[in-house]
């Protein structure tokens, strides 16, 4: 299991693909559920229903998988679903817990910009780092994956990420 993490890190530092992985439906299976898992500390920060948010997480996860499938048997990628699917969910695991102290801080979101206090701004630019960050694995991810250049790959993973967020917004699911 060590080395499944040692892979996992390596992949936020860019240094290896999702290739990399294990092909092991077992392990997607254990990052989803731990990513659905991930969001229920923010559900508890911002106080949302937990119920919302453990559906519209399922929702927004199997949002992703299907999209993410969608692409790579465009790219006549299809037998990487696996390993990219378990690279990408897993790597947002990560991103979920190193973004909670950050969802501590911002605390509840507030109705109107006015209302912002002190530790909310400071909590926006503690998190802009860890955006930057998620945008460059998941374009290495998608890099490796889709077999197309750094710069594709941004652009997927910013385009992925806008998504994302307009889907959790309908959802309920925080983003």
């Amino acid at each position: 299991m060590s080395s499944v993490v040692e892979t996992f890190r390596d992949i936020l530092l860019l240094r290896r693909g999702p290739q990399d992985l294990p092909y092991s439906t077992q392990l997607l299976v254990t990052v989803a559920a731990l990513s659905i898992a991930a969001q229920l500390p923010v559900a508890w920060i911002r106080e949302i229903s937990v119920g919302m948010v453990l559906v519209g997480s399922a929702l927004a996860l199997a949002f992703s998988l299907g999209l993410l499938r969608l692409l790579l048997t465009l790219r006549d990628k299809g037998s990487r679903f696996v390993q990219t699917a378990t690279a990408f969910v897993g790597c947002d695991v990560a991103f979920k817990v190193m973004g909670i102290p950050v969802a501590l801080l911002f605390g509840t979101p507030p109705q109107t910009a006015e209302q912002m206090t002190g530790a909310q701004m400071l909590a926006g630019l503690i998190a802009l780092p860890l955006l930057i960050w998620k945008v460059m694995v998941d374009a290495h991810v998608f890099r490796h994956s889709l077999d197309i250049s750094f710069g594709g790959g941004i652009s997927v993973a910013l385009m992925w990420i806008l998504a994302a967020v307009a889907l959790a917004s309908l959802s309920g699911a925080p983003a």
